[in-house]
């Protein structure tokens, strides 16, 4: 059964195997905002549903009496009760409407203090191992202009709220006996050169073990071309793949696959 919450994480999860969009762009903010919002409809629902509940308990006291025919006054409080409960209905249809929300129906809305607060996630801008070099002559500073030097630390979002230094190794003799250690950011070009590191996730060393772990463990076992095919399947890349390899292959190459498939299910 769909529901609004599993077709959205379905969307994200298929926009970020294609890389639809960046951590903190206007897609990943509409993203949130849309995300937010499936959130409040659903707790609105379940306020519906609960009201619902409070109106049937209601007129379920006098249904008896309604299938004998028997005459029967209606108790103010069961009166309210229907009435409050179609009237909270209509609140919670209405998403400009902010008392469901205002008055924490149910428990489901958590004061605006109360919340969770979600870690901003830390994200790499200059990897460990990228090279760098010096922008321009500055004083009390003996490197030169180009100056290399290696990045020994995982330059992240993180530093740049606290102190935008970067960790480097000089590598080469325009440093002119310069000394190793944190530098500020601006010192050195905006361009440098990415580790030699076969995917941006691998920037990390833990991950990049990981990996190379796995890749030496299947080479060890022999993996077959059916078995990686499994794998792929239950990781849920076989479109990424599909796409990736196609748009990597050469035409002729694809169009002679796509003969030969024709062909055989002919």
């Amino acid at each position: 059964m769909k529901t609004l919450r599993g077709t959205f994480d379905n969307l994200v999860s298929t926009m970020k195997r294609y890389d639809l969009y960046q951590k903190d762009d206007e897609v990943d903010f509409e993203l949130n905002e849309l995300s937010n919002l499936i959130d409040e409809v659903e707790k609105r629902m379940v306020c519906i549903e609960k009201s619902a509940e409070e109106i049937n308990e209601a007129i379920g006291r006098y249904t008896e009496r309604v299938d004998n025919n028997e005459t029967f006054v209606m108790s103010i409080t069961d009166h309210d009760s229907i009435m409050r409960g179609s009237h909270d209905i209509e609140i919670a249809l209405d998403l400009k409407e902010t008392e469901c929300i205002d008055n924490n129906w149910y428990g489901l809305f958590a004061p605006k203090d109360e919340e969770e607060i979600v870690p901003r996630e830390t994200i790499i801008l200059i990897p460990k191992d990228s090279i760098v070099e010096w922008k321009e002559p500055r004083l009390y500073y003996n490197a030169k202009v180009g100056a290399k030097a290696k990045v020994i630390q995982d330059y992240t979002t993180e530093h740049e709220s606290d102190d935008n230094y970067l960790i480097v190794e000089w590598l080469d003799e325009k440093a002119n006996e310069q000394q190793s250690g944190g530098y500020e950011r601006d010192c050195f070009k905006e361009e440098f050169d990415q580790p030699s590191v076969p995917t941006f996730l691998c920037h990390s060393d833990d991950i990049h073990s990981v990996v190379k772990d796995v890749i030496s463990k299947l080479k060890d076992v022999q993996v077959d071309g059916e078995t990686m095919d499994y794998i792929v399947k239950q990781l849920g890349f076989e479109e990424y793949l599909l796409r990736s390899l196609v748009m990597k292959a050469d035409f002729k190459d694809t169009k002679d696959l796509l003969r030969e498939k024709f062909e055989l299910e002919l």
